[in-house]
């Protein structure tokens, strides 16, 4: 039978034992008194088989002291999540509450979280971040009974807080052609695959390409360069680009990160910034302040902030209906443009 990569058995392991759906398994460990008598031996009997050890702690909600949230994320230690984090904190240890992290690197961890983690009663509610949940995945969350909220997903089933990603793009491509910084270029994310993530880079390329067309410019296909969200993927890729003879006037990166790696390749090839080429960057991370690097701020701290005050707020039952928070991106120009 299959295991984790640390050689656990999963609840699917259990599940199919029992001969019983995953659903049925997760009700049975919230509250054993949930299912027929019958179908519970089995599920304990295939748990003594298969020696199956939940994730979490066993212990009910009620009984702790201090509280739990969890935050679940793919793109754990990114600097815009270690952000966010810096607003989610703070308000949840005022309020009693520790924070559990938990990252993604494929769809069955993901699964294996939102099957295990909710139903053994470990947190007391959840902060998605950046997550992508199929109706499967979402169901089994609504049956968790916890209180969520997002961020960055746009998911009409929960509360969430948003950037205008879309509006990102345009007020990079406003900057450029009121620079006449023409022609430029898009520097996005090369992880676009991930069926568990949201993909923000595909939203601020659209809003950058539209605006440019609707002003009578156009993106190139040879301007549009990706790599994965690392200072050295992007020096790397950038380099290469360079090699090749293209020389774009400026460069619009989805992320800080991707930025910082241009102007590496940029110093490293002798081009002057902004003089020879401006450099744009997303997010506004502590670095960028360091570097002089002109960005686009989506606001990560208040991001968190108001994430972490949603998510009390329904967990005291004051607020029950769906809210969406969506932040204003603005332009921060510092010595790149």
């Amino acid at each position: 039978m299959a295991k984790t990569n640390e050689g656990r058995m999963t609840i699917y392991d259990v599940a199919n034992e029992a001969g019983v759906s995953i659903t049925t398994v997760s009700r049975f460990l919230n509250n054993s008194d949930s299912v027929k008598d019958t179908t519970g031996s089995r599920i304990a009997e295939a748990m003594e088989k298969l020696d199956y050890i939940p994730q979490g702690n066993t212990g009910t909600r009620s009984k702790r002291t201090v509280g739990r949230i969890g935050v679940l994320t793919p793109f754990f230690p990114a600097p815009a999540f270690v952000t966010r984090l810096d607003g989610v904190i703070p308000p949840l240890r005022e309020a009693n509450y520790e924070v559990i992290i938990y990252t993604i690197e494929n769809p069955e961890q993901l699964d294996e979280y939102l099957t295990s983690v909710p139903f053994t009663r470990r947190i007391d509610g959840l902060i998605l971040i950046s997550v992508h949940l199929t109706e499967d995945q979402h169901r089994i969350l609504s049956a968790s009974g916890l209180d969520i909220i997002m961020i960055e997903s746009d998911d009409e089933n929960y509360s969430r807080v948003l950037a205008d990603d879309y509006r990102g793009g345009q007020t990079a491509a406003e900057l450029f052609i009121r620079k006449n910084y023409l022609p430029c270029a898009f520097f996005g994310d090369i992880n676009n695959d991930l069926s568990y993530s949201c993909h923000p880079s595909e939203t601020r390329l659209q809003g950058f390409s539209e605006t440019l067309n609707n002003n009578g410019y156009q993106l190139e296909d040879k301007f549009i360069l990706e790599a994965e969200t690392r200072v050295d993927a992007a020096q790397d890729t950038f380099s290469r680009f360079l090699e090749s003879g293209e020389r774009p006037r400026a460069i619009f990166a989805m992320s800080d990160l991707h930025a910082i790696g241009i102007m590496k390749a940029a110093k490293a090839h002798g081009l002057k910034v902004p003089q020879e080429l401006a450099i744009l960057g997303f997010d506004d991370i502590e670095a960028a302040d360091w570097m002089e690097l002109s960005t686009i701020t989506q606001h990560l701290v208040d991001s968190g902030r108001i994430a972490a005050g949603l998510l009390l707020e329904k967990m005291s039952g004051k607020v029950e209906t769906i809210q969406k928070i969506n932040l204003q991106i603005d332009l921060i120009e510092r010595g790149t443009t």
